[in-house]
């Protein structure tokens, strides 16, 4: 190899090394990194050339003319509604399909109404107030539409909502289909947002319920139907049916809510939740009360004295389940 500064085979007395600027120098650095594992050094960008400075603006310029107003408030916030608000007040008969038929009107007449009432809830206000009748055929239009524009996880949610206990649900799903509608998918990420953080927090409290009642709903035998009393905050009838049919697949029960008023029916592998104001349970016989005596014996007897702790079991076991609870309700 000679020199290209023409030192001949300045390279083999080792004399390179005092010429940095010799290709053959760079080669032989990066011959030796290598051979002790050394990083390479990565390829830099060329930097740009300095650009002249931008000129000022000048007088000539024109300013924002009457014709060209500037951006308002409204419209710059992000996440800014795209319904109107309006002073109006929906009624529907609280029913699924007939809050899909209201979120159809909402859209269709592009407005926001201050509340959505269902019809046990219709009180006299002094705002005006629009009826609105289910429309099946508009409700499954906007039930198709939310997988489709938003995610399949948005129609869980919103229909999961509708049978929590969350004060306005109904506004406030609005409000977050609103959102969803405009920025697709990624709205249910924003948890901290003002329209979906109550959604979320709504979804876990009715989760949360349903896990516990499946470990505290206490059934009795009644001539071989197995019956239920439960007191829920929200609907959970429709989440416990899967359970309770797989669990208890060759059996007869009755499950009664009586927050909400209804019943879960189950007989020859079919299920029905049906309305019912008011249950009344016959009293139980005499092999049922000797069931009930040995569960609470049970219950007492695996009971360790020493490491009895109230405040504890009230947290795992909320006191507002203990009366249809067959050992605890000697406690209330």
């Amino acid at each position: 190899m000679k020199c290209p500064r023409e030192r001949a085979n300045c390279h083999k007395y080792n004399t390179v090394r005092h010429c940095p600027g010799c290709p053959l120098w760079k080669q032989a650095k990066e011959a030796r990194q290598a051979r002790m594992g050394m990083p390479q050094p990565l390829p830099t960008a060329p930097q740009p050339l300095p650009t002249a400075p931008q000129p000022l603006p000048t007088a000539t310029q024109p300013l924002p003319t009457a014709s060209q107003p500037l951006p308002t408030a409204s419209q710059s916030a992000p996440y800014a509604l795209r319904l109107a608000p309006r002073p109006i007040v929906y009624h529907y008969d609280g029913s699924l399909a007939g809050f899909y038929s209201c979120v159809f009107e909402s859209f269709s007449m592009r407005e926001l109404p201050i509340d959505i009432r269902a019809g046990h809830e219709i009180q006299p206000t002094l705002v005006e107030a629009k009826d609105i009748a289910t429309d099946h055929a508009k409700a499954q239009r906007v039930r198709a539409s939310i997988p489709v524009k938003i995610a399949k996880e948005a129609l869980a949610l919103v229909e999961t909502v509708f049978l929590s206990c969350l004060a306005q649900k109904e506004l406030l799903t609005l409000r977050f289909l609103d959102l969803a509608y405009r920025e697709g998918g990624k709205a249910l990420n924003m948890l901290g947002h003002p329209h979906v953080a109550p959604l979320w927090k709504a979804d876990k409290s009715l989760m949360r319920e349903v896990h516990q009642l499946k470990g505290f709903v206490r059934f009795s035998d009644y001539e071989g139907i197995l019956a239920a009393a439960i007191s829920p905050k929200n609907f959970v009838l429709p989440f416990l049916s899967g359970h309770f049919s797989a669990r208890l697949a060759e059996e007869r029960f009755i499950i009664y809510d009586k927050t909400h008023k209804a019943c879960l029916i189950y007989q020859d592998h079919r299920h029905k939740i049906l309305p019912f104001d008011e249950m009344h349970f016959p009293q139980a016989d005499e092999n049922e009360e000797s069931y009930r005596a040995l569960w609470k014996s049970f219950y007492h007897t695996i009971a360790i004295e020493a490491r009895i702790n109230p405040r504890l079991r009230m947290t795992n076991l909320p006191k507002r389940y203990w009366g249809e609870m067959t050992e605890m309700q000697e406690l209330l």
